[in-house]
C-alpha cells in the first residue's frame, strides 16, 4: 500500500505546474485568471479583425478577449505582463452591472 502512495507522490511531483501556479496573487486572488480562448481587435486604426498571433496584441490597440470566465475589453494602454507559458491569459472579475472587469493581462514574450 505504501508503494502506491509513494508512486502517486512521484507522479504528482513530476506533473508540470498548472498556469495558476504562476499567476500573481494580486491578479488571481479568487482563481479568476484563465487562458484566453479568443481575441478580437476592436474598431480603431485599420487592422485585421482577428490577431494571427496573441503576441501581436502587445503593439496594437484595444481588443476583446474571452476566457472561460467571460469576455472583457483590454484597452490599448492597459499594462501587459509577460506570460510564463507563452500563451495569452486574462484575469477578470464581475464588476458593477454584471460586466467583467479586467484585473491583469498576460502576453507571450515578443518574438
Amino acid at each position: 500500500m505504501s508503494k502506491k502512495w509513494f508512486l502517486a507522490a512521484i507522479l504528482a511531483a513530476a506533473t508540470p505546474a498548472a498556469a495558476h501556479d504562476w499567476y500573481p496573487m494580486e491578479c488571481c486572488h479568487a482563481m479568476d485568471c484563465a487562458p484566453v480562448e479568443k481575441v478580437e481587435m476592436l474598431p480603431g486604426p485599420p487592422m485585421a479583425s482577428m490577431l494571427s498571433t496573441p503576441a501581436q496584441a502587445d503593439s496594437l490597440g484595444a481588443m476583446l478577449v474571452t476566457t472561460r470566465h467571460g469576455s472583457v475589453v483590454v484597452p490599448g494602454n492597459f499594462p501587459r505582463r509577460e506570460s510564463k507559458d507563452n500563451q495569452m491569459h486574462a484575469c477578470m472579475r464581475p464588476g458593477q452591472g454584471g460586466s467583467m472587469r479586467l484585473i491583469c493581462i498576460f502576453m507571450p514574450p515578443a518574438i
